[in-house]
């Protein structure tokens, strides 16, 4: 194991002069607590862009990220707040972008393997195109996005973050690597497209985290693509977006959560397989029917961070299988995910817009979960994979019984108005640990048959 000592100590001193700078520019010309912000976001991400060529071991990467973590955790909760900690932290939002954006260049420094151009253009995008776009939409923005409580975002920040990553994307494929024009005016196109969706419907500093990860995660599966494959894959995306816009029709969500179900269904697409992405469709299709949304519901704008609730442990799943490739194994841990998030939101609605008893709710739930989403994955699996493992499909089945259980035993947690936010994770947390076990079970079972 190798320690750069020496790379440390020069990134951690020219961060700290960078610092230094911010203040004595607050000092004179008053900066506001934004512009102060992305002053910092900006030197530690044109910074970070060294790393390839200072650093050759992920070790000494991942010491000078604990670092970092240590030095912004006394900035923030210390005395130091109110000197030097005012160049960040003096925003009024809550945000943990200052640790996501730490973890983040720690996530793609080991991803890429230290590669120059793998490495350099997710950083790029993180540095330039979410600068860009904040200090756009906050000077410029009139075409608002954002409903409900979603965070501020606007057409004109948006359209600014989809032509800087597009360029951070362009030009460095063009000079440093042997892509060919046509190739790099999708991949570029593709990678800004879908970064932008994910800036728009990010919130308290995650997109420090999701906006690296995401744009690491399409440019390695799209590199590889001949000229046939990308074009297929913008048609894709393009009928995904018109499918979006027919939704939208729909008042019950809103602009930022249908866009979210396109780029959560297109990045389903590339990490996992087309097949993957009918899990989650079933789920968008048949939540808010079966029954029909009666006159209450109508009134329920659905915002991203609902949706947010409902796709994260399936991405992270998707995310999985593409580092480990365990596509066929795991297909059905996936798909259960997915069912018991559908039964959780239909025990919610019979329960408290039905006004169905607590057993009449459960039951229905878990046969609507069953039927709309377990059954028809069963199928796809065997028609991609061949098989089907029956004693493992029957402990899927207990552990989607044992959600419907949980949906009633957590109901006091359930607010009776609406699908809220804080509902969305605290059952997100169960279904969570019901996965957990799930997969658990699911690896065993394939190691011992291994």
């Amino acid at each position: 194991m190798v320690i750069e000592w020496k790379s440390m100590l020069f990134v951690l001193v020219v961060l700290g002069i960078m610092v230094g700078v911010v203040k004595l520019l607050e000092k004179k010309f008053n900066l506001k607590a934004e512009t102060k912000r992305k002053l910092i976001h900006m030197s530690m991400g044109f910074t970070m862009l060294t790393f390839p060529y200072i650093f050759t071991s992920t070790w000494s990467v991942g010491i000078l990220a604990g670092i970092a973590l240590v030095i912004m955790y006394l900035l923030k909760n210390t005395g130091l707040k109110k000197t030097l900690g005012t160049v960040l932290f003096d925003v009024e939002r809550k945000s943990l972008g200052e640790v996501f954006f730490i973890l983040s260049v720690f996530f793609i420094f080991y991803l890429s393997q230290g590669n120059p151009v793998s490495y350099s253009i997710p950083i790029l995008i993180l540095t330039l195109a979410d600068s860009t776009a904040a200090l756009v939409g906050k000077s410029y923005g009139k075409n608002k996005l954002n409903e409900n409580n979603e965070d501020a975002k606007s057409f004109e920040g948006s359209f600014m973050f989809f032509m800087v990553a597009f360029m951070c994307t362009l030009v460095p494929l063009l000079l440093f690597t042997e892509v060919g024009r046509e190739e790099t005016l999708v991949i570029s196109t593709i990678i800004g497209l879908n970064v932008a969706i994910i800036e728009m419907i990010s919130h308290t500093g995650n997109d420090n985290l999701l906006i690296p990860l995401t744009s690491y995660a399409f440019l390695a599966t799209h590199l590889t693509l001949n000229t046939h494959d990308l074009r297929r894959n913008l048609i894709i995306l393009a009928v995904m977006y018109v499918i979006i816009m027919i939704v939208n029709k729909i008042k019950v969500f809103s602009k930022l959560a249908t866009v979210e179900v396109l780029v959560v269904g297109y990045l389903t697409i590339i990490l996992y397989g087309l097949y993957a992405v009918i899990p989650p469709a079933l789920l968008f299709l048949t939540a808010l029917t079966l029954p029909r949304l009666n006159t209450k519901e109508k009134e329920n704008v659905y915002d991203s961070r609902i949706i947010e609730t409902n796709i994260l442990i399936g991405i992270a799943i998707c995310g999985i299988v593409a580092i480990t490739g365990w596509k066929k194994e795991f297909f059905m841990t996936y798909a259960t995910c997915y069912s018991m998030h559908l039964i959780m939101n239909t025990y919610i609605r019979l329960r408290y817009y039905f006004d169905f008893s607590d057993f009449k709710s459960v039951v229905l739930a878990v046969l609507k979960g069953l039927v709309c989403i377990f059954l028809p994955s069963m199928l796809i699996q065997k028609l991609v994979f061949g098989e089907v493992m029956d004693y493992v499909l029957i402990f899927m089945v207990v552990m989607q019984i044992a959600c419907g259980i949980a949906a009633y035993v957590s109901r006091a947690n359930v607010k009776k108005e609406e699908f809220s936010v804080d509902n969305g994770y605290y059952n997100t947390r169960i279904i969570l640990a019901l996965t957990i076990i799930t997969g658990t079970v699911v690896y065993i079972t394939n190691m011992l048959g291994a």
